[in-house]
């Protein structure tokens, strides 16, 4: 099982934007130590050199709760084993 992320460890990022590339490809790497009959492919990360832009696309497992006052909470599930 991949470690969980520690920020400051592994997220160097100064921003937020550039943190959100930084776990996406944290996430791929993941998804990509998993054998490929059984790789889940939720996460992609493609670059545009020419615009200078990267695109995340990402489908992640959620589990919905509703709190204390009933508002809902959606919380990511781990879904690589």
């Amino acid at each position: 099982m991949p470690a969980p992320l520690t920020p400051g460890t592994d997220i160097n990022s100064t921003h937020q934007a550039a943190g959100l590339l930084e776990v996406a490809m944290l996430l791929q790497a993941s998804e990509l130590s998993i054998p490929e009959d059984t790789r889940p492919d939720n996460v992609s990360v493609t670059f545009d050199t020419d615009a200078q832009t990267a695109t995340v696309a990402a489908t992640l497992p959620v589990t919905f709760t509703l709190d204390a006052s009933g508002q809902a909470v959606a919380t990511a599930t781990d879904y690589i084993p």
